[in-house]
């Protein structure tokens, strides 16, 4: 089983998943993929809520970037900000994560 399906992705994005199911599916592949290599195998095997909210998070930062302008979040007063699909991806879920963290992955 995968971290995140496309449905569930689509019922957070509030979007009917049958308008977008290719493009739904390759985002909740890629989340799943993410969070998956950074977390052990037992968790992924399990699927702790915490990890599948960190896979949802991701997913929808992914999705957005592949659909906004210029893949950039833009705030209330229009300013864009950068780029939404960068390292910070992965390091805005970490605290979900660490319990369950691949330490044999981790580097520096």
């Amino acid at each position: 089983m995968a971290l995140l399906t496309s449905e569930e992705l689509a019922d957070a994005l509030q979007i009917d998943y049958a308008d977008m199911s290719d493009v739904l599916d390759q985002v909740a592949e890629a989340a799943s993929d993410i969070i998956g290599y950074l977390i052990t195998d037992a968790a992924v095997t399990a699927e702790p809520p915490a990890c599948k909210e960190a896979a949802l998070s991701v997913g929808v930062e992914i999705f957005q970037a592949r659909t906004s302008a210029g893949g950039e979040a833009v705030a209330v007063d229009f300013s864009p900000s950068p780029y939404r699909v960068s390292v910070w991806v992965t390091r805005r879920v970490m605290a979900l994560l660490a319990p369950y963290l691949n330490m044999k992955g981790v580097v520096g």
